[in-house]
């Protein structure tokens, strides 16, 4: 399956990790157990090239958005100093990701508008 053809996919994922990830912290907190969830944008790794296309083969090219990311390394240290102070949720990218991930919730109607054009 091609989730690029399905991206209600990709996004009811996502919503289902912000829901996961917020009932697991308001069960663990008596036990002291921080959970922060990391929200990364676009991060330079192979995913893209070693995703699977709609008939099974590999992609094998790197995606722009991807290869424009934030390194790994970066992404991780940024994850690790949000976790040390006990953030909720980091979201980790350039500003076109930060931007979307709060159009996505304070203006859902146009983030979804802006993503149909995209």
């Amino acid at each position: 399956m091609d989730t690029k053809q399905l991206p209600w996919l990709r996004g009811a994922a996502r919503t289902a990790l912000h829901g996961f990830f917020n009932a697991l912290r308001a069960e663990l907190w008596r036990e002291g157990i921080q959970v922060t969830l990391a929200v990364p944008g676009f991060v330079r790794t192979n995913i893209s090239i070693n995703a699977l296309t709609g008939d099974g083969t590999a992609l094998g090219k790197m995606e722009s958005d991807t290869a424009a990311g934030i390194s790994a390394e970066s992404c991780a240290e940024r994850i690790l100093a949000a976790a040390a102070r006990g953030d909720n949720e980091v979201v980790i990218g350039g500003l076109k990701e930060r931007v979307a991930v709060q159009m996505s919730r304070l203006t859902p109607w146009l983030f979804a508008r802006v993503v149909r054009k995209r």
